[in-house]
């Protein structure tokens, strides 16, 4: 099971959640073959105003993932820009603050 982690800066309403599921499976089903029920997807609503960056509140939303062990680096670029996009999209947080990580999984 690949485990995707959203940690939402602010509330996150259930559509939205499920629209970032789907976005989460279509990408990864289009890049990797992942079929859907393999993903899993986890939200985690931090409240305003706890985040910084430069000293100053952020607006910062992060999206914690895998791809597969050995994936180009090009290829990691283009799902993270790709997933940044698409949860921007959706959330309405600013394509700039989205992070998104996109590291091996091991035994891949």
């Amino acid at each position: 099971m690949i485990v995707y982690k959203c940690l939402v800066n602010g509330r996150i309403a259930e559509p939205a959640r499920e629209r970032v599921r789907e976005g989460l499976q279509r990408i990864n089903a289009a890049r990797f073959g992942v079929p859907p029920e393999s993903l899993s997807v986890e939200f985690t609503e931090v409240a305003p105003g706890l985040w910084f960056t430069a000293g100053e509140p952020s607006q910062a939303s992060m999206v914690l993932g895998s791809v597969p062990a050995g994936t180009d680096q090009p290829s990691r670029i283009a799902l993270m820009d790709e997933v940044a996009r698409m949860f921007s999209e959706i959330t309405g947080a600013p394509y700039h603050d989205v992070m998104v990580v996109a590291a091996d999984r091991s035994g891949a």
